[in-house]
């Protein structure tokens, strides 16, 4: 008998725990979200184990807790279950208003001098004047547009944290926009330099743009050492700069050759000249050359230092007739006393 009562006591139990009213409900904050802010919801339920949530526009969660973001305006039912019971449900209707201005990123990651473009996002339905003032952090290179523009192109000098800032103006309120962005490293070919006092410095080139100079490893201080600007080996011949006064009718300081097209480049008294194979045409590229110089075939161009610092152009097509090459060199740094140079073409 006393068995039966323990049993009958258990069950009872039971279907009074199984018969216990759950009041199912929840908050939400703000009460009146805008597209893109995150709405955080907070289970006030009088009880439960598992939380099943459906937002309205596809996305679920199984947190207790939960918060969410929702990318465009409208209305929303937002329903929450507890304890996978149909019978334990809330549903509540959200609005969510108008986008908050922001401003996105056209890239996933940001490489050192890589164009990347900034576009403003403002929900402007009334077509109201809007007004835009960006602030761009010291390493970030306006490319295109303007500070006052609502999109713009711009590239990163260093790597690292680097913040963003924009305001816009719309129908007398101002809204303030700060974000941080992550520029990563990226590997690329270095032009190595020597200078008189025999330090040797790198300058990476990245994306058609020019790195800061920096220290050189030892591996391109070997590298350098390696590079000849007087000496040149040209279909078993060695052709010596201190040599060369008959075929170009002047003292060659410095020579290198573009074994292809078979154009001399030579620096003299009278500056840094690109010259027919035979010497008979030349054409004059810089007055103010007469020092050192490299010829890069696998990207086809031609350094040269000056006393302003390294310059770089094209090779020339061709050299049919005597004058002065019409091209404009590109100014890579404003490093003095040059005395040698060669391309580290190793990505690091």
């Amino acid at each position: 008998m006393k068995k039966e009562l323990i049993i009958l006591f258990v069950v009872s139990m039971m279907i009074l725990v199984g018969c216990k009213n759950v009041t199912v409900d929840f908050t939400y904050s703000p009460l009146e979200p805008k597209a893109g802010e995150k709405v955080s919801f907070t289970n006030t339920s009088s009880a439960g184990e598992t939380w099943n949530w459906t937002f309205g526009d596809n996305a679920k969660s199984q947190s207790k807790n939960p918060s969410k973001v929702y990318k465009k305006p409208g209305e929303y039912v937002v329903t929450l279950m507890v304890d996978s019971a149909k019978n334990q449900t809330r549903s509540k209707v959200i609005k969510v208003y108008d986008t908050i201005p922001t401003f996105v990123c056209s890239s996933d990651s940001i490489l050192i001098y890589h164009d990347v473009v900034f576009t403003a996002n403002i929900y402007n339905p009334f077509n109201y004047e809007l007004a835009y003032e960006w602030t761009l952090p010291d390493n970030c290179v306006l490319h295109a547009g303007t500070e006052n523009s609502p999109l713009v192109i711009v590239y990163f000098t260093s790597v690292g944290e680097n913040t963003l800032q924009l305001s816009i103006g719309q129908n007398n309120k101002t809204f303030d926009i700060q974000k941080t962005f992550k520029v990563h490293n990226t590997q690329a070919p270095a032009i190595l330099m020597r200078r008189t006092d025999n330090t040797v410095v790198r300058q990476r080139m990245i994306n058609g743009r020019m790195e800061q100079v920096t220290s050189a490893s030892g591996e391109d201080a070997h590298l350098i050492e390696l590079t000849n600007d007087t000496v040149v080996e040209f279909n078993g011949i060695t052709f010596y700069a201190s040599q060369m006064h008959e075929r170009f009718g002047s003292q060659v300081k410095r020579m290198q050759l573009d074994h292809i097209k078979q154009i001399w480049y030579i620096t003299t008294e009278a500056g840094l000249y690109a010259a027919s194979f035979d010497g008979k045409h030349q054409k004059l590229i810089d007055a103010q050359a007469t020092g050192a110089l490299y010829v890069d075939k696998d990207r086809q161009r031609l350094y040269w230092a000056t006393a302003e610092g390294l310059f770089a152009m094209p090779l020339v097509r061709s050299v049919t007739s005597s004058g002065t090459v019409s091209t404009t060199p590109d100014q890579y740094n404003t490093e003095t006393n040059i005395d040698l140079i060669t391309v580290n073409n190793k990505l690091q």
